[in-house]
């Protein structure tokens, strides 16, 4: 599902004495079924732009066009439940939102709310779970006897439910453990791979952005300063940290090298992986000299 954001300028609490500028003139489209990571500093307008796709937010001027909806500061959208259902949204500790005794009723609160009989909404529950890496044996359970990491499972297990085109994360590997993040991030290229999603997602994790993305884009002031392939972004550095961004671990060791032999690496070193190959390379070379 193709997103075509067009001069999107949004205020908080507009037209009082409280008023914030938080977006200003974004414009921004995004292909269906490609995977884009959004990043910039706290209050860099980052939360504000996703909430703009399924209708949280309405903008103050400008539209926002999702496949067939388009939402505007004058027209009302008619329709912002089957959006809703489209641009499937999980937010910060989605496991905070569980509430129902067991999880195939957590599961299937969101696909019965949008109309879906009870018994395909179950059908979907357990074909959910099993796509976030869950059996069928913790249906019955309660979400609260679950650990972190499964309750965050079955909450995402509740956005596919409703077998969105749009999957929308904002910073999914908050509170996790570098296994328990590796691990989440699997999951996500995985869905965002078998379900041809168009994946967007908030981070503040420089090695995800890099490793996940097929472009990133930079917020800052509530205005859009960057945006390219993550080797395009992530080697300028200096644009980076004038703003307060690191690049990934992998480039820093990589400068590191490059100012400790005098000799410039060639290559993509976005994953441990490309780093280790490029390390690898680089030593045959030198041990053929």
């Amino acid at each position: 599902m193709d997103i075509k954001i067009e001069h999107l300028t949004h205020f908080y609490q507009e037209k009082t004495p409280f008023e914030r500028l938080a977006l200003h003139d974004i414009s921004l489209e995004i292909q269906a079924g490609s995977f884009l990571t959004i990043i910039g500093h706290t209050g860099s307008g980052k939360s504000t732009i996703i909430q703009h796709l399924n209708g949280l937010l309405k903008p103050s001027s400008g539209t926002v066009t999702v496949g067939s909806h388009t939402i505007t500061s004058t027209k009302k959208e008619k329709d912002l439940k089957s959006l809703r259902k489209k641009v499937g949204m999980v937010f910060q500790f989605p496991e905070n939102q569980l509430f129902e005794e067991t999880v195939e009723k957590d599961i299937c609160f969101g696909p019965m709310n949008f109309g879906v009989p009870e018994e395909l909404a179950k059908r979907k529950a357990k074909e959910a779970l099993h796509l976030v890496g869950l059996d069928s044996t913790y249906l019955e359970r309660s979400p609260f006897d679950l650990s972190g990491g499964q309750m965050r499972r079955v909450a995402i297990a509740g956005v596919l439910a409703m077998n969105p085109d749009v999957l929308v994360l904002d910073e999914p590997t908050a509170g996790l453990d570098p296994r328990g993040r590796k691990d989440m991030m699997t999951l996500f290229s995985t869905l965002h791979h078998e379900k041809n999603l168009t994946t967007i997602m908030i981070t503040h994790n420089m090695e995800d952005a890099a490793a996940y993305s097929d472009e990133i884009i930079v917020m800052e002031k509530g205005t859009l300063l960057m945006r390219g392939k993550p080797e395009d972004i992530f080697s300028q550095r200096e644009k980076l940290s004038q703003i307060g961004l690191d690049i990934p671990i992998t480039y820093q060791f990589i400068e590191k090298v490059e100012k400790v032999t005098g000799y410039k690496l060639e290559g993509s070193f976005l994953t441990i992986d490309e780093l280790v190959e490029g390390l690898h390379h680089f030593l045959s070379k030198e041990s053929m000299r």
